[in-house]
């Protein structure tokens, strides 16, 4: 039996000369971890390796001790008589929080092993998803059979599962109550749990989870509830079907009235779905207008992830012709085929991040079109691409901007990233004297701030 304590380990030169040391390497060999695992594989007679002390120190090592323990595994899996131990784990009360480096702490149970051609598949557990412990600490449980590794990525910190049954794969999370887009890697491979909530952002299908307790203006009551309706139509803009859902508030069924219409967008890598999946708008509105703070209005959410075709086979991303899809094709469909109002005292726009970006070139650029304007995380300055066109601002910095909005409001996360960008903003708005209605928020830049923003926005709406 051989014990290997990285606590003390400062530089991966230490690191190799406390390998050479314990596992009696050549020296001749180098800093190399295929050596590591050549040597062991060719090692005869049986060997365990207890490893320890993996805790802060692995930071410093940029992710190299990572690379020593999966090499350590990966021998230990072609070697007869070769087993490895990882004893220990994280302070979940600091390391977790402060060291983004991945940590290797599976212990598989068993190795993989290939299913014989017509075998019958692995049963799935019902017991699988997202829990709390009795001290309220959330954590999840899946099941991932034959898998040797598990690890889940939320805000750019990884996250280890241990194997605490078989094929039964748990982690403690430290985290707040709120919304957490995240990634799950079984043995190194992106993977889509079907027990964990499943929406559209960062480009692609993914995961989220959805820490208790909600904020209540979030959830489904026992109150009317609006309908969802998923609309498909030819644009002219881009020669390709589009797609929008509407929001479409309690009694307009029955009765004849025309509505407002509030075009509300989402951000960069998410859909039209997202307000419903991630933003929870449709319950929000449905609260509101049961607790009469809210005008009834249509939600008309579009895909901003404009695509064009530029040859046979190919398309390519314009998020910034979503400006004239909206008005040469979106705002037509909608104005024909629903009971809504046509002039610009009832439409107003709104977006975030990537969509206020949008949102803000069409209040510039299409002045008659909205009185109302609403920026989550968002951006009067165009932010997109290389040389963002900004001439839309020539018109915002106008007195009469100011004078014929009925509404700007600007929300914000305080510890959100594109914070000097707000203050950008907040000195154009000085200096030209915008009026706008200015919130902060205690949040970053994600759902759990634009739900907020959303919640104030929509009662100010059509007053």
């Amino acid at each position: 039996m051989i014990k290997l304590n990285f606590a003390g380990i400062r530089t991966r030169q230490e690191l190799h000369e406390y390998l050479e040391e314990k596992l009696q390497l050549p020296r001749t060999q180098g800093e190399s971890l295929d050596n590591i695992y050549d040597f062991l594989t060719m090692a005869a007679g049986r060997l365990h390796i207890i490893v320890e002390g993996i805790t802060g120190r692995h930071a410093k090592l940029g992710g190299y001790l990572d690379g020593v323990v999966r090499t350590l595994r990966a021998a230990e899996a072609v070697t007869e008589g070769l087993t490895l131990e990882v004893k220990e784990q994280m302070d979940a009360d600091k390391e977790w929080l402060d060291n983004p480096a991945v940590v290797e702490q599976s212990c598989a149970f068993h190795r993989p092993v290939m299913l014989e051609l017509g075998e019958a598949p692995v049963p799935i557990s019902g017991q699988e998803g997202l829990f709390y412990r009795a001290e309220g600490m959330p954590y999840l449980r899946l099941r991932f059979a034959n898998a040797a590794d598990v690890q889940i990525e939320i805000g750019g910190v990884r996250y280890p599962f241990l194997e605490t049954d078989k094929d039964i794969w748990t982690v403690d999370l430290p985290l707040d109550s709120g919304f957490y887009y995240v990634s799950l890697y079984v043995d190194n491979c992106l993977v889509l749990s079907p027990f964990l909530p499943i929406g559209y952002g960062c480009c692609r299908p993914i995961n989220f989870l959805e820490v208790g307790p909600m904020e209540d203006f979030c959830l489904m009551r026992k109150v009317p509830h609006g309908t969802i309706r998923h609309e498909y139509l030819n644009s002219a803009v881009t020669g390709r079907t589009e797609t929008c859902i509407c929001y479409v508030p309690p009694g307009y069924e029955e009765g004849e009235e025309e509505y407002p219409v509030l075009y509300l967008q989402h951000g960069f890598g998410e859909n039209e779905r997202g307000w419903i999946w991630q933003g929870k708008v449709n319950h929000i509105m449905d609260n509101l207008l049961a607790e009469k703070r809210a005008v009834p209005m249509l939600i008309v959410m579009a895909d901003g992830m404009v695509m064009t075709d530029c040859g046979p086979g190919k398309i390519r991303l314009k998020q910034d012709l979503f400006p004239e899809v909206l008005v040469q094709d979106i705002i037509p469909f909608i104005e024909k085929k629903y009971r809504v109002k046509k002039d610009r005292q009832h439409r107003a726009m709104a977006g975030l991040s990537m969509g206020s970006v949008q949102t803000s070139m069409l209040l510039g650029k299409h002045p008659e079109l909205f009185s109302w304007g609403g920026l989550f995380s968002g951006f009067l300055h165009n932010i997109i691409g290389e040389n963002p066109d900004n001439s839309h601002l020539d018109t915002v910095r106008k007195p009469e901007f100011s004078q014929s909005m009925n509404l700007l409001f600007r929300g914000m996360g305080r510890q959100d990233g594109f914070w000097k960008n707000f203050e950008e903003d907040d000195a154009f708005c000085e200096k030209y004297d915008v009026k706008c209605v200015r919130r902060e928020y205690e949040g970053g830049h994600d759902w759990n701030v634009w739900r907020k923003c959303i919640h104030d926005f929509l009662p100010m709406l059509f007053c």
